[in-house]
């Protein structure tokens, strides 16, 4: 190799050095607030804090995270909403976290929401089955694709925020009214959609 092309090679190693520098210790807004917007009580629900299991608190770290139980005329969901800001880690497809802990997915449909859609699925262990529905939204647009999620939030710390809100992951587990969840979501949990 010619020594101008080590010169090139060794210019471009430190500017890549500098720049993972700059952008790890560069802090993006959170989506804080917006999980602030996620009302406890309303015309015909209520809810409550939610402790994480040493699991959960293990996974999400320093994301921010708000866990609650709603009850409503439709039933009762457990309701978890994620921040990545400060562990991007922590926002992931869900579906891993469930195969992980022994559920097989036993079918996955498209939820219309406003502003996009979210992905059903039904889950089956042994003899119990269980029902999800799960999200992603920058406050705008939500949609069900793990890898847009990814290249939204990869954007925004490339961009250093200037290119959108950060993502939330938005994950519904109804106890006590399985078929609830799906096709009629967004009529029953309207309160969700302003994040």
């Amino acid at each position: 190799m010619s020594p101008r092309k080590r010169q090139l090679l060794l210019a471009a190693l430190v500017l890549v050095a500098i720049l993972a520098v700059v952008w790890d210790r560069h802090q993006l807004p959170t989506a804080t607030l917006r999980l602030g917007r996620l009302p406890t009580e309303g015309v015909g629900y209520s809810s409550r804090e939610l402790e994480m299991s040493d699991i959960e608190r293990e996974a999400f770290g320093a994301a921010d995270v708000v866990k609650r139980l709603y009850a409503s005329g439709a039933g009762q969901f457990v309701v978890t909403v994620v921040d990545g800001s400060r562990n991007r880690h922590a926002v992931h497809d869900p579906t891993y976290c469930f195969r992980g802990a022994g559920w097989r997915i036993a079918a996955r449909q498209a939820a219309p929401l406003p502003g996009g859609e979210a992905a059903w699925l039904s889950l089956t262990q042994g003899d119990e089955h269980q029902e999800a529905a799960f999200w992603f939204t920058d406050g705008r647009v939500r949609h069900a694709s793990a890898l847009r999620c990814w290249t939204q939030t990869t954007l925004r710390r490339l961009t250093f925020g200037r290119s959108g809100e950060e993502p939330l992951l938005v994950l519904v587990q109804p106890l006590d009214n399985p078929g609830v969840v799906h096709p009629g979501l967004a009529e029953t949990l309207p309160w969700l959609f302003g994040l």
